[in-house]
């Protein structure tokens, strides 16, 4: 095999193995009497991709140039890799290279890439060959039932709502609508995920065609790779799909030169009965926390339980409480309060509780962040102090003989 490729279609070239590269590790190169085509299959055989250059495509071709046979052709497996760094930088390709020459050379079993650049500059990359051997994927496009035809910049602005950690894409597709949304499993809690749904109508697509109406999933990786090979290429995409379970054929071509399929394997989403009842799972048991919650929340605790009235009433001098009298209570007021709270702290003394006291519960509420802080040091400044309590006793000695 043994062909040149001119510098404009170098870059196509060049975009072709970089959108190979994000569906699989190895690139399959078979020529053929009228073309070239390379393809690719990912590690879990449910994506596949195949480009086909036609005869066309290149200015120089002859598929058989070192076969000593008519009908033999080229068929080999090279690493994705060593590709990728033949064609590296493909959007200023055509500006740097001329010309490009693939060929094999039977003596050593590599591939060679030959790069033309301007100014005389030749580079080539010799890729060793990995296996003999080429792979084939039976699908039909043709006689599918719903096929659309769109333009690639309204499904690339469509996916640009999607989160970067959706893996997965859902597709309904309806005579009066196609809504892509994506595909959340239902036993994780759908509180927890962004959903995200777009709908489109017929009249954005170039053709649409439902003659079966549907629902598949496939992956989001490589839809995304598709849509930008055919972004950069500035041609339509058409969609070719049936029911789930069936591949969806993703098809690409300007009609004259160079045709690419990317075929997605589909499967079957969660009902929406099953996500629904998932979420309808959750809500009892959120409503059923708020009931057990609700109540002792909004239960009013009283200030002081027989406990707490208990040690009060044995002495303890620093959780007593202190009367704060409102400025606008009347004076008659604030005075029945005091001797309110005069009368229980005598009784306290005697650890006995006066009935008649006990009818006087009207307990202070928490202090405001206003009050508060005169009620820290309220003690300090009251008349229970007693300093005949500390005549013989030496709180603090000398520190000097003096």
């Amino acid at each position: 095999m043994k062909c040149h490729v001119p510098g404009p279609n170098v870059k196509v070239l060049g975009r072709t193995v970089h959108a190979l590269a994000r569906f699989g590790d190895e690139l399959y190169l078979e020529s053929l009497p009228d073309c070239i085509v390379l393809r690719t299959l990912n590690a879990a055989e449910s994506a596949y991709a195949m480009v086909k250059f036609k005869k066309v495509f290149f200015s120089y071709f002859n598929y058989n140039y070192y076969s000593t046979e008519a009908a033999e052709g080229l068929k080999c497996k090279i690493s994705m890799k060593s590709a990728l760094n033949t064609f590296k930088s493909p959007a200023h390709m055509d500006k740097q290279v001329e010309n490009l020459e693939m060929k094999l050379d039977p003596d050593t079993c590599k591939l060679i890439f030959q790069l033309k650049c301007k100014h005389g500059i030749v580079k080539t990359h010799f890729v060793s060959i990995l296996d003999c051997k080429a792979i084939q994927i039976a699908y039909t496009k043709d006689l599918v039932p719903n096929k659309i035809t769109s333009p690639q910049r309204i499904l690339s602005d469509a996916l640009g709502n999607f989160q970067s950690s959706d893996d997965e894409v859902t597709l309904e597709a309806t005579s009066q609508s196609l809504i892509l949304r994506n595909y959340n499993d239902s036993s994780i809690d759908l509180t927890k995920v962004i959903r995200t749904q777009i709908n489109l109508k017929p009249a954005e697509f170039e053709s649409y065609t439902i003659g079966e109406e549907t629902t598949i999933t496939f992956t989001l990786k490589e839809f995304k790779a598709l849509l930008a090979f055919a972004e950069a290429l500035n041609l339509p995409l058409q969609l070719n799909f049936e029911k789930t379970g069936k591949p969806i054929i993703f098809i690409v071509h300007n009609g004259l030169t160079f045709e690419a399929h990317f075929v997605l394997a589909t499967t079957k989403p969660d009902s929406e009965t099953q996500a629904g009842s998932t979420q309808n799972k959750n809500v009892p048991e959120r409503n059923k926390r708020k009931e057990t919650s609700v109540p002792g929340s909004a239960k009013k605790k009283p200030h002081l339980d027989n406990e707490a009235l208990k040690c009060l009433d044995e002495d303890s001098h620093l959780f007593n409480f202190v009367v704060m009298p409102d400025e606008n209570e009347p004076v008659e007021n604030r005075k029945s309060a005091n001797n309110c709270f005069q009368n229980n702290k005598s009784n306290a003394t005697n650890n006995k509780i006066d009935d008649k006291a006990m009818e006087c519960d009207n307990i202070p509420a928490s202090p405001t962040s206003k009050d508060l802080l005169r009620t820290v040091f309220r003690r300090c400044f009251e008349s229970t102090f007693d300093p005949r309590n500390f005549q013989n006793v030496v709180l603090a000695e000398n520190s000097d003989s003096e």
